[in-house]
Formats: structure tokens, sequence, C-alpha cells
């Protein structure tokens, strides 16, 4: 993987991460690309307490949250992920 897109897919963890108002450390998959034997470490995409988001494209990208609703949806940006976010936010900030 690319530096560019470490620094992406880095920046895009930590925009969910404060939209959250949670804990994300990424880390870098740095090696051969992960594959059946060799997979993915877990971290990247976990934010503890709330559930995961997973970006596996530009135009692909899996949310399943337990707080602050149980939600479980594919996105096909990062806008409308953060959008999404700023919705729950705002909803549970209301509530």
């Amino acid at each position: 993987m690319k530096a560019e897109q470490h620094a992406l897919e880095e920046d895009f963890y930590r925009e969910c991460a404060r939209l959250l108002d949670a804990v994300h450390t990424y880390r870098p998959w740095i090696g051969r690309p992960p594959n059946r034997w060799n997979n993915r470490h877990p971290g990247n995409g976990r934010f503890p307490g709330f559930g995961t988001i997973r970006m596996y494209g530009s135009s692909h990208i899996h949310v399943s949250l337990r707080q602050p609703v149980i939600l479980n949806r594919i996105c096909h940006s990062t806008e409308e992920v953060y959008a999404l976010l700023r919705k729950l936010k705002l909803k549970s900030m209301a509530n």
C-alpha cells in the first residue's frame, strides 16, 4: 500500500473517531498485501464501545455500530460516512 493511501486511511479513521468521540490508533499494513493466509491485523476500523467502520475501498465502506444506535450500512464515500456519523451524533446529543 502506498504512503498516500496510508495517510488517507489514517485521516479517515481519525475523523470517524473524532465524530464518535472514540479512541482509534491507526496501524498501517506493512509487507505483502493481506490475503487468505496473511490477514490484516485487527486494529484499523475498530472503535471500542461503538463498533467497526471498515474502508474496503473509496466507494465501499462498511459501518457497523452498536452505539450510539445499532446500525449496519454500506456507504459509498467518506463524505457519506461523515454525514451519517454527524447525524447520529446530533441525534444522540438530543436524547
